[in-house]
């Protein structure tokens, strides 16, 4: 005897199938929510960890990158302010277009290690801290054609040397004193200045700023 599902029953048929697509729906939905989440957080993590490696050198050369004719205050070591437009920045230094005070407006070479306090405009900050992990930036986009500047690769005793070779007069100033003359010759960690017959031996972690003439 052949036994047949009664009629209501074969019309709920459809019904479990669309139950079935709803929950298949439903997990792929939640999966998807899930693995989501957990990007987020990764990327969070490794945000938290890129900004905790930030140097000054960073937040300067992203600066840079960012807003070409950003006017900023420092301090340098001494409690000489300075308000200036960055126009490069080196391995351990940065170029600057001084604006005040007047007696050191110009072109200036200051090394890092000379800052004791950067004043950032708030509207400035976030381009400060970089490029956020996930994100590509345009200067991105330029490294990766194999366009960096040549001059965040170098030092500031090559940029002396450099100085010293164009025999171009320089006001070298330190926490102490201030010299005017040529550079001629540069070691590891010292540089030699001549100024009329006398010639001065200055360690280069002495060098707050120098000034070209």
């Amino acid at each position: 005897m052949w036994i047949t599902p009664a009629d209501s029953q074969v019309r709920h048929l459809p019904s479990l199938t669309m139950d079935f697509e709803t929950l298949f729906q439903d997990l792929e939905n939640q999966l998807e929510y899930e693995l989501d989440a957990e990007m987020i957080n990764r990327l969070e993590d490794e945000e938290r960890e890129r900004r905790a490696k930030l140097s000054i050198r960073d937040r300067l050369l992203a600066l840079k990158r960012s807003e070409s004719n950003l006017e900023l205050r420092g301090t340098i070591r001494g409690q000489r302010s300075l308000v200036f437009i960055i126009k490069n920045v080196g391995k351990d230094w940065v170029a600057i277009e001084v604006l005040e005070p007047q007696e050191i407006q110009g072109s200036v070479i200051c090394p890092i290690h000379a800052f004791v306090t950067l004043e950032i405009p708030q509207m400035s900050v976030k381009e400060s801290l970089g490029t956020a992990i996930g994100e590509v930036s345009d200067h991105d986009l330029q490294a990766f054609s194999g366009k960096s500047s040549l001059a965040e690769k170098v030092n500031l005793a090559f940029v002396l040397r450099d100085i010293s070779r164009r025999r171009k007069n320089v006001r070298l100033h330190t926490q102490t004193d201030m010299v005017h003359g040529t550079i001629d010759h540069v070691g590891s960690d010292h540089l030699d200045v001549t100024s009329g017959d006398v010639r001065r031996v200055i360690p280069l972690r002495e060098v707050l700023f120098v000034q070209m003439v």
